[in-house]
């Protein structure tokens, strides 16, 4: 009786591991064939400083395949065996998602060109970096609502200015997971400072992943304060 039982949940525990590395093997491959052509532009983009605002630009195109890596990768609970549900899951989110990530995630990253902007223009001016320090907290705030705007879209359909609304309402109410999306964007940045665009691009399933976990609380607030039923 034990040695069946410890067969089964060695079984269990095995086919677990197998299902959790298979869809995460299969999203990261969508997802870095989803962000492929910011990676492109960002390749072409030269290396200065006066480039720096174009490159939230260039980022606005991440939005439908991050969104549709989050959709596919919260369904993985759901998944009963190994089979083709993460391809399925993915190109389902991108096809429900990809409009309102667009609507969620422009208007962050062309405040955040703007404050890139202010920023490039202290330091090539000569005023005191004070004021770069402020534009660097006010950047970091908008890339923050950028990113609950962005984990909103993707779960739920609301108008525009509602989703954009309550991302800045859960920065301050679920001060937690926005803790927990700066150090993921803390660990974003040092990676491509430490090593290069394609080690992130490469592992953003990994980053992307991370972001499901923190951000459910988040979700389940929403669903329970803003949803019918």
């Amino acid at each position: 009786m034990s040695q069946a039982r410890g067969r089964e949940f060695g079984s269990g525990v095995l086919a677990r591991a197998a299902l959790f590395i298979y869809w995460h093997l299969v999203v990261g491959a969508l997802l870095c064939a989803g962000t492929f052509p910011t990676g492109v532009l960002l390749f072409f983009l030269a290396r200065s400083v006066g480039n720096v605002p174009l490159v939230p630009l260039c980022a606005i195109l991440l939005a439908p395949a991050l969104s549709a890596g989050m959709y596919a990768l919260n369904d993985r609970s759901r998944a009963d065996g190994l089979s083709p549900a993460p391809a399925r899951s993915f190109l389902r989110g991108l096809r429900l998602g990809w409009a309102d990530a667009l609507r969620a995630w422009t208007p962050p990253m062309a405040v955040l060109a703007i404050v890139a902007g202010g920023i490039v223009a202290v330091g090539a001016g000569g005023i005191p970096g004070g004021y770069a320090g402020v534009l660097i907290g006010i950047g970091v705030i908008v890339l923050l609502w950028g990113v609950n705007a962005l984990v909103i879209a993707t779960f739920f359909s609301f108008r525009w200015r509602d989703t954009a609304r309550l991302a800045v309402y859960y920065l301050g109410r679920r001060w937690i997971v926005t803790l927990g999306e700066l150090a993921l964007l803390i660990v974003a940045v040092a990676v491509v400072f430490f090593t290069t665009e394609a080690v992130l691009w490469l592992c953003q399933v990994v980053w992307v992943a991370f972001l499901v976990v923190i951000a459910r609380p988040l979700i389940a607030d929403v669903t329970a304060r803003f949803t019918a039923g």
